[in-house]
């Protein structure tokens, strides 16, 4: 058995998702980022928060209305 999409964690208008995955034969977890047919990036983890929190992290990459967004210090 391959491994099971269980959330999009995000999805982006120009077709960029980010989905958190289990392999039922595996104990790690992992989020990809793909666009289309192409992932864009992947990374595994022991847990699924640590993995979910650090999907939010890498949506700034792949965002540009995040970078605008930012506060500015004052």
């Amino acid at each position: 058995m391959d491994e099971v999409a269980l959330a999009r964690l995000w999805h982006l208008p120009d077709g960029t998702t980010c989905l958190l995955l289990k392999d039922p034969r595996a104990e790690n977890w992992e989020i990809r980022v793909a666009r289309g047919t192409d992932v864009l990036r992947s990374e595994r983890f022991a847990s699924p928060i640590i993995a979910m929190e650090e999907a939010k992290q890498w949506r700034s990459s792949y965002d540009p209305t995040l970078l605008s967004s930012t506060p500015l210090d004052l």
